[in-house]
């Protein structure tokens, strides 16, 4: 049996990357395709060529580092170093818990070092040459502190929740794991605006004048308490645009980049807000939700699994069943499940933009949300061709030309 696992588990890690790199590979190639007519318009030539070559250099990036991370992990596997961390951890405490999340500390740290090398490069090199970048080396590092802080509380802190309930509930582990989860998903979405957010960015309230004016008009005309609008700094980081939708109920709100009140008019940005209250008026966010529910609970499913399945840590080399390293295999094993589960909720994610979308075009700002859209795609260098089974199956978004299509479209269809 262990000489099975130590077949399957190196087969899910390379024919994972392996599809991954087939699907990158070929959306990379499509970039050459004619751009469709309906956004033929966004890139001047010359841009289209920046366009091209700064896609090639992420690409490039993205290679070697999913590369470098596949093989770390395998020398990890198959060299013992995995052990020796467990024996670190043993040496450093008697308590099972603390040597648990030290052992998978070390494990993080490992990756940790690796990945700071890639984003600084990407930051400061890619993003820096192409005019994206406008964050410090020292907002770089306090983004990097902030964000161990972040995964020793949280992530630390779900191990830790998710052992002592393995090891003192034994079959009622499923339950008592999956309401706490639930429990702590539903506590991120209502607080992540509040809490999070504000560690990295400053959040201040629409300011008065003419966009906040007409805002006010749109909102109270489709019933939205307005007083929810936020900006965001994001320009001390970045020139992209974004805008999203966070919370439930009385904590819902909009965030608007300031970047995209710097490059848009009052009537696009107005109809990006339109697009983000048609999400909570077809309630999007609450469908997300149970998406993510559903999601967690197979993943626990699959958790208990790698963590009462002894054969899975001794084929390498430890003595028995390994919390820690259960989680890793865990992560192992969810790799390809998740292509197909991210599949899923890309679709039914694509299919909900459209509807947003359509929920600014019938309140009056098709013009402004086709307008809208061009510039988002501009500023945020998006592909214009990408591959169709690539957008099948990892797009949250439909690409630009498909949205702009179903908007001019007499009867908003979906995919």
């Amino acid at each position: 049996m262990e000489q099975l696992v130590l077949f399957i588990i190196p087969l899910f890690l390379v024919g994972t990357f392996l599809f991954n790199l087939w699907l990158s590979i070929m959306n990379y190639k499509n970039r050459l395709q004619p751009i469709p007519k309906n956004v033929s318009d966004i890139y001047a030539e010359e841009d289209y060529k920046k366009w091209l070559s700064y896609n090639m250099e992420n690409f490039r990036l993205g290679l070697i580092s999913s590369s470098f991370d596949l093989v770390v992990l395998l020398i990890l596997l198959f060299s013992g170093l995995f052990i020796k961390l467990n024996d670190i951890a043993v040496q450093a405490t008697d308590i099972i818990y603390f040597q648990t999340l030290i052992f998978l500390g070390l494990y993080f740290l490992i990756g940790f070092v690796f990945d700071v090398g890639f984003s600084y490069y990407s930051q400061f090199s890619i993003e820096e040459r192409y005019g994206f970048n406008k964050s410090t080396k020292k907002t770089f590092v306090f983004d990097k502190i902030k964000g161990i802080f972040l995964m020793i509380i949280f992530g630390g802190g779900l191990v830790n929740l998710l052992q002592v309930l393995y090891v003192n509930f034994g079959d009622m582990f499923y339950v008592f794991a999956w309401i706490s989860v639930v429990f702590i998903l539903l506590f991120t979405n209502l607080f992540y605006v509040k809490l999070i957010v504000p560690l990295f960015n400053k959040l201040t309230p629409l300011a008065d004048g003419e966009l906040k004016d007409k805002i006010v008009s749109f909102a109270e005309s489709v019933g939205y308490e307005v007083s929810k609008i936020s900006v965001i700094d994001a320009s001390k980081r970045s020139t992209k645009l974004n805008a999203y939708f966070s919370g439930l109920g009385k904590m819902k709100q909009v965030v608007l980049y300031d970047t995209l009140l710097e490059k848009m008019s009052t009537d696009e940005i107005v109809a990006v807000l339109a697009h983000e209250i048609g999400h909570n008026k077809h309630k999007h966010l609450i469908s997300g939700l149970i998406q993510s529910i559903l999601v967690l609970s197979l993943y626990l499913g699959a958790l208990l699994f790698t963590l009462s399945s002894p054969v899975l840590s001794t084929a390498f080399g430890f003595t028995g069943a390994h919390f820690g390293f259960g989680i890793i295999i865990f992560s192992v094993l969810l790799s390809p499940i998740s292509i197909v589960i991210g599949a899923i909720s890309s679709g039914i994610s694509r299919k909900h933009e459209y509807q947003a979308d359509k929920y600014a075009k019938d309140h009056g700002y098709q013009v402004a949300m086709i307008a809208a859209l061009k510039t988002l795609a501009k500023e945020n260098f998006s592909n214009l061709t990408p591959h169709p089974i690539y957008v099948k199956l990892t797009y949250s978004h439909p690409p630009i030309s498909s949205r702009i299509a179903a908007i001019e479209m007499e009867d908003n269809n979906n995919e």
